[in-house]
């Protein structure tokens, strides 16, 4: 995010409330966190699913926490206020992702113990399968955890009014590092829950209580906020401004409908959430849970569009996407003009501050979580043999909570004041491109294979590498990473209009070309337990999908 600087000084005159209701909701949050969870057993069940004890309102909380990212919440307001209706589309396509998330809910937590490698493995013993769980757990999770860190690390930063903004950045970004890591590290799911269900409300709260501010600018009529939101959005923010997801014609319109098929396969099929499903007691809770986040998603996105009209209004688009091209800054900006117009203008930025550091924190926490439960599940305990205890396990994931949270930590830091849109385009890209037809095709179609699930797989997640590499959130605009170079071949800033098929498409011919009689009888066993929830493993008294 370029803030100017008359910005900056207008954050920092607001004084020191902002800074000091910050620190209060760190403090409070690790607490909260640590007291909460500290109780839990060392049991694996209890410290990846929380033992699969929390209830449907409970999970929904939860499960919103989780879906909702700083990413989520900046990019459909910033959406929204520099393309109204692109915008508004995104924030469908969340809403739509869910429902996706719906049709798949009952079979994703009757199949599979805690991982993505225990799911896969359930159809296809063996430690490939869990290998690849691995891979595309970490391929969605690092990338989304290094964006997060980077943009909430700017944000909070800006809001805080502290001087030398790169260095104070990268001083939050490591702060929400480290954090993190503890939070990981330290406590289970059930900490986590507990977070994310206070991060939502807060969330939830402050947008409420922005769109708010910004009726009342506007005599609590819409249409004299759509009017101003059109006055505000009549100046081009000019065709270099963003990626061609923002610009006309064939390309941009290709992009966002890419951007949008992308987001309703790819979001609701993320590691972190289907670990999420599996904390419910038994599938119809976990139907149950996703109906109640649908519609706390829904409430979300309705805040979203008003506080996104609501800065174009008051801020002006142009303003905006001078600020960040790809519209991030739109809640801290308005957050900033609200509060030069009123009275109670630190009350207002030390709201913005905490609902953008808790959702930062929360999420990147579950996405370390995640991580770490497939290294340690997958990897390790295959690795160790049944010699292994639960405690050991527990102590690997720990230690790979910290090693995954010091790694995105440091590529944070090291890419502060970039560019990292693309990241976050690879993250869900691969998710609808290798995760979403591997679960597809490996709870449906009878004639899936494990060739067929290593194929859908690498060969979505390589599709979506030499997209993303040769498209243009890397090379080619002003809005790239690489911005002084051109080596874009690939017209869309978003892979999944592409890889997605080609994911369906490899994991069909691999399957194809080698079907074998076993394959039918895996799958008849596996229709049982989606139903059901009755694993085999659990009826023959061994270790669930063994190594």
């Amino acid at each position: 995010m370029r803030y100017r600087a008359e910005q900056f000084h207008a954050a920092e005159a607001l004084g020191a409330a902002p800074l000091v209701a910050f620190l209060l909701v760190v403090c409070l949050a690790v607490l909260l966190y640590l007291l909460y969870g500290a109780g839990d057993p060392d049991e694996t069940t209890d410290v990846y699913v929380a033992g699969r004890s929390l209830r449907p309102v409970h999970n929904a909380l939860a499960l919103t926490g989780d879906y909702i990212s700083v990413i989520t919440l900046l990019s459909v307001t910033g959406l929204v206020a520099l393309t109204a209706h692109d915008g508004m589309a995104m924030a469908v396509s969340g809403v739509a992702a869910l429902g996706v998330l719906l049709l798949l809910a009952q079979p994703l937590r009757n199949v599979g113990r805690f991982t993505l490698g225990d799911t896969w493995s359930e159809r296809f013993p063996g430690t490939r399968a869990r290998v690849a769980g691995t891979v595309a757990t970490l391929c969605f999770c690092l990338p989304l955890m290094v964006v997060q860190l980077v943009v909430a690390g700017a944000a909070v930063s800006f809001l805080l009014g502290l001087s030398d903004l790169g260095a104070a950045a990268q001083l939050c970004t490591a702060l929400i590092g480290g954090i993190m890591i503890c939070a990981s590290s330290l406590n289970g799911m059930r900490g986590n829950s507990m977070l994310q269900t206070i991060k939502t409300v807060v969330l939830l709260l402050a947008m409420a209580v922005l769109a708010g501010q910004v009726l009342d600018k506007f005599g609590w009529s819409p249409n004299r906020l759509i009017d101003a939101a059109g006055r505000g959005a009549t100046e081009s923010v000019g065709t270099d401004a963003g990626g061609p997801l923002h610009h006309g014609g064939a390309s941009g319109t290709l992009s966002q409908l890419s951007a949008q098929i992308t987001v309703v396969l790819g979001a609701g099929v993320a590691p972190h959430i289907l670990m999420r499903l599996k904390a419910s007691d038994r599938g119809e809770s976990a139907r149950r849970t996703v109906r109640y986040t649908i519609g706390l998603v829904t409430v979300f996105s309705g805040l979203a569009v008003l506080v996104g009209l609501g800065a174009t209004a008051l801020v002006g688009a142009r303003s905006i996407a001078a600020a960040d091209p790809e519209g991030l800054a739109a809640v801290p900006l308005l957050a900033l003009q609200l509060a030069a117009d009123g009275s109670s203008g630190g009350a207002i930025l030390a709201l913005t501050v905490s609902m953008i550091f808790l959702t930062s924190l929360t999420v990147v926490a579950s996405l370390t979580l995640s991580s770490a439960a497939s290294l340690a599940h997958d990897i390790y305990a295959p690795t160790a043999g049944r010699t292994r205890s639960m405690t050991s396990e527990i102590w690997a994931m720990r230690w790979s909570s910290g090693a995954v949270g010091a790694l995105a930590v440091v590529l944070a830091v090291a890419l502060q004041g970039k560019s990292v849109a693309f990241l976050a385009y690879f993250a869900v890209g691969a998710a609808a491109a290798a995760i979403f037809p591997a679960l597809v095709l490996g709870l449906f179609w009878p004639g899936y294979t494990r060739t067929g699930m290593l194929w859908s797989v690498y060969g979505g997640l390589g599709c979506c590498v030499v997209l993303q590499l040769f498209g243009p959130a890397v090379s080619g605009t002003p809005a790239s990473i690489l911005p002084g170079a051109d080596f874009a071949w690939f017209p869309l800033e978003t892979t999944g209009l592409v890889s997605i098929p080609a994911g369906f498409l490899l994991g069909w011919a691999a399957s194809r070309a080698s079907a074998s009689s076993a394959t039918r009888f895996g799958h008849t066993q596996l229709e049982k337990q989606a139903l059901t929830g009755s694993s085999r493993s659990a009826r023959s008294g061994s270790w669930n999908g063994g190594p």
